[in-house]
């Protein structure tokens, strides 16, 4: 009978801690998801750039989307919000002088701090 007692009694402690711990990680998992993510290219390279670009792949979007920044003068940041941080997939980044791409990226995952710097030391 004492056996049948502690088992019921592990059970019952079980499912409590179940249920203590499925709200905070349910919580965490919304304030992921309500976070925006943000990408910040600083331009460290001494000159001006004419344009930033940046290229984002979603989950929720089957379409790549460009967004971009044009005349970022030398020291100043390009920020742009990607939207929800969960919905991210991947970016990729490029900037030009003129025409001449003076960055380009490739495909960056995205970082589980929902933020990614990327600096431009020169061209």
């Amino acid at each position: 009978m004492r056996r049948a007692a502690e088992a019921v009694c592990a059970a019952a402690l079980a499912l409590a801690a179940a249920v203590a711990t499925a709200p905070q990680a349910s919580a965490a998992h919304q304030a992921e998801a309500a976070q925006n993510y943000r990408v910040d290219v600083v331009n460290h390279s001494g000159f001006g750039l004419d344009e930033v670009d940046l290229a984002v792949a979603r989950f929720s979007d089957p379409v790549i989307r460009l967004q971009n920044q044009r005349h970022v003068v030398s020291g100043a940041i390009a920020s742009f919000d990607l939207g929800s941080c969960s919905d991210v997939r991947k970016f990729a980044a490029s900037a030009f002088i003129g025409n001449r791409e003076v960055l380009h990226t490739g495909d960056i995952d995205p970082s589980p701090n929902c933020h990614t710097e990327i600096e431009i030391t020169h061209t």
